[in-house]
C-alpha cells in the first residue's frame, strides 16, 4: 500500500521534470582490466552519498566491472562538490544534486524525496538488467524501477539502517521498519556485512541472502619498509614508540575521549586519529597540547592503508547501547587483519565475536580510561607480536576480499543474470 503510494507519486512527478539524460564524455578506465565481451550485463548501483569513493561500493563495482559487468553509480552529492559524471576505474559515475547536510533526522525526508525523484527520472532513461541498492534509503527508489525496467533488484544491508535512526519520531521509525519487511520479502538478494546481520533479516522474511564482509585486499597493507620509516618520520614519531590509529567518522559514540586521556598520560604511545566528527574538536585540542598525540583530519580512503601500516594497534570504540552495535562488522576490524595489526575494541557484534575467535587484539570489557589503560599496560611486545601474526594470518586464510569477491560474483550468477566464467578476483 505504503510503496504503490510513493510508485504513484513519483511517476507523476517524473513526467514533469526537466531533468535531462547526462551526455557522458567516455573516458578510459584508469586501473581496471575489462573482459572482451559483447554481451555485458548492465548493474545500476545506488547511493545516497556522493562516492568519494565509498570504499565498499568502491570495491563491489570494480570486482564487477573486471568480471564482465558495466556498472553505473547513480548517487547523491548533497555536498554538490563532486563532478555530476565521472568514469573512475571503469564505473560510470551520475551524481545527482540535491543541497543539503547530513544528520538531519526527520527533516531529511524531503530532500530524500527530491533525490529520489531526480534519481527516477535518470534512471528511467538507462537500461539495466540489475538494480543494486546501497542501503536502506535507496531501497524503495530501486524497487520501483526494477518493477518499471523488469530487473532484478538487490539490497545490500551495510548495517541495520532501522537501528541506526536516532532522534526521529516513533511513527517514522514504525513506518521506516514496516516498508522494509515489505520489501525484504520482494527483493532477489540480500547482500550485507556479516553473519548477525545475515541471521537478523533472514527472521523477517529474507529468502535468498549472502555474507560479503568488508574484507580487504591484504596487497593494498604491503608498503617497502623506507616508506613506512619515511612516514613515521614526518609525522614525528620516535622509534620504540606503540603506535594506535583510528581513522573513521568521529562521532561521540566512538569512544574517543577516553582512548585520548589515557595517552595523554602515556608518552611512550602515540596516537593518531583522523576523520571529521563531533569527537574531533577533542582530538585536535589535544594534538595541540600533546606531541604523542596526532590529529590529521579529513583522510581520504586511499591514504587509510598507509596509516594503518605505520601502527601497531587499531582502536575500534561504539557506544555497546546503541542498537545497531550487536551486527557491527567495521572496516577498521578487516584493515587491521590485513595489516597484520592488533585490534583493540569492546566485546560487542561481528566484531567482538571474530577479535576473540581469531586471537587477533584486546577485548575491552568497558570503555573507561581505567579499563582501556589496563590492558595497554598489559601488553607485552611478545603478546603484541603474536596478535599481528594472528592476524595478518586469518586475513591471509579467511577474510580477505578475494573470497568475498567470489561470494558476490557467485551470487550474481545465481540470479541467472551472471555472465563471467572464471571469477577474476
Amino acid at each position: 500500500m505504503m510503496l504503490t503510494f510513493y510508485e504513484t507519486i513519483i511517476h507523476k512527478l517524473a513526467k514533469t521534470s526537466n531533468q535531462k539524460p547526462v551526455t557522458r564524455n567516455q573516458q578510459p578506465a584508469t586501473s581496471t582490466r575489462q573482459p572482451e565481451t559483447s554481451n555485458r550485463k548492465r548493474v545500476l548501483m545506488l547511493l545516497t552519498n556522493g562516492f568519494d569513493p565509498d570504499p565498499r561500493v568502491h570495491r563491489e563495482a570494480v570486482s564487477l566491472v573486471q568480471n564482465g559487468y558495466e556498472v553505473t553509480l547513480l548517487c547523491w552529492d548533497r555536498d554538490c562538490k563532486f563532478p555530476p559524471q565521472e568514469v573512475m576505474d571503469g564505473i560510470r559515475i551520475e551524481r545527482i544534486h540535491v543541497r543539503s547536510t547530513h544528520g538531519r533526522g526527520a527533516t531529511q525526508a524531503p530532500f530524500l524525496f527530491l533525490f529520489w525523484l531526480k534519481a527516477y527520472a535518470r534512471a528511467s532513461v538507462m537500461d539495466f538488467d540489475i538494480v543494486h541498492c546501497h542501503d536502506f534509503d535507496t531501497l524503495p527508489l530501486g524497487y520501483l524501477l526494477s518493477r518499471r525496467k523488469k530487473a532484478k533488484v538487490i539490497y545490500d544491508a551495510h548495517e541495520s539502517y532501522v537501528d541506526m535512526l536516532i532522534n526521529i519520531p516513533i511513527w517514522l521509525k514504525k513506518a521506516v521498519y514496516e516498508t522494509e519487511n515489505f520489501l525484504l520479502r520482494r527483493i532477489d538478494l540480500l547482500i550485507t556485512v556479516g553473519e548477525i546481520l545475515k541471521e537478523h533479516f533472514e527472521k523477517r522474511g529474507v529468502q535468498h541472502s549472502c555474507v560479503v564482509g568488508n574484507w580487504k585486499d591484504p596487497d593494498e597493507f604491503k608498503f617497502p619498509q623506507e616508506v613506512l620509516e619515511e612516514e613515521r618520520q614526518r609525522l614525528h614519531i620516535l622509534n620504540g614508540q606503540l603506535v594506535i590509529s583510528f581513522i573513521a567518522n568521529l562521532g561521540k559514540e566512538r569512544q574517543l575521549e577516553q582512548l585520548v586521556e589515557v595517552v595523554k598520560d602515556t608518552p611512550q604511545i602515540t596516537l593518531i586519529v583522523g576523520g571529521k566528527g563531533p569527537s574531533g574538536g577533542i582530538v585536535e585540542d589535544a594534538a595541540h597540547q600533546y606531541s604523542n598525540i596526532i590529529y590529521l583530519g579529513y583522510v581520504h580512503p586511499s591514504k587509510v592503508p598507509l596509516y594503518t601500516a605505520i601502527s601497531d594497534i587499531i582502536f575500534y570504540g561504539f557506544d555497546p547501547l546503541n542498537p545497531n552495535s550487536k551486527f557491527s562488522a567495521p572496516n577498521k576490524l578487516f584493515e587491521a587483519l590485513a595489516a597484520g595489526k592488533a585490534v583493540l575494541t569492546g566485546d560487542f557484534g561481528e566484531i567482538g565475536r571474530i577479535v576473540k575467535d581469531t586471537e587477533c587484539g584486546l577485548i575491552i570489557k568497558k570503555f573507561t580510561k581505567e579499563e582501556i589503560k589496563k590492558n595497554l599496560s598489559n601488553l607485552s611486545p611478545e603478546i603484541l607480536h603474536r596478535l599481528k601474526v594472528n592476524s595478518k594470518k586469518n586475513a591471509l586464510e579467511k577474510y580477505n576480499w578475494q573470497k568475498a569477491c567470489v561470494t558476490l560474483l557467485d551470487q550474481y550468477s545465481r540470479m541467472d543474470i551472471g555472465i563471467q566464467e572464471k571469477a577474476n578476483c
